[in-house]
């Protein structure tokens, strides 16, 4: 009895790190239409996000509440490549994760930028 309550344990969480892998794993199943749309997707938030700060950097001292209100402005670009994502039967909680961390890899860049910028500006 023992011995089967074992297996049957096992085989359960084997099943359930097959799925959590496969959520972390959705990059090795996209399209090429699907890879051209993130590529797309990312650019125009990181142009706008980019272009959205330059315009903020005279009135606005603090660079978090310039990247803040610039995450906030261009998150239709994220939105909208999550929403196409999802069409592709991925999981949401995997496309979410991956949209994320496309949001997260900009914003520090953006940070980045504006402290160089203002670092530049105060010499």
């Amino acid at each position: 009895m023992h011995l089967k309550s074992c297996l049957c344990l096992t085989l359960l969480l084997v099943v359930f790190g097959f799925n959590v892998y496969a959520e972390y794993n959705m990059s090795g199943q996209m399209t090429q239409a699907e890879y051209q749309k993130v590529r797309e997707s990312s650019a125009a938030y990181n142009a706008c996000l980019n272009e959205f700060a330059m315009t903020q950097l005279q009135g606005q001292s603090d660079v978090r509440v310039i990247a803040d209100h610039a995450m906030k402005k261009c998150a239709t670009h994220l939105e909208n490549l999550y929403a196409d994502l999802l069409l592709g039967d991925y999981a949401p909680v995997a496309v979410q994760r991956f949209v994320t961390s496309i949001s997260n890899k900009y914003a520090n860049q953006l940070l980045s930028n504006i402290m160089r910028y203002k670092a530049a500006q105060s010499q």
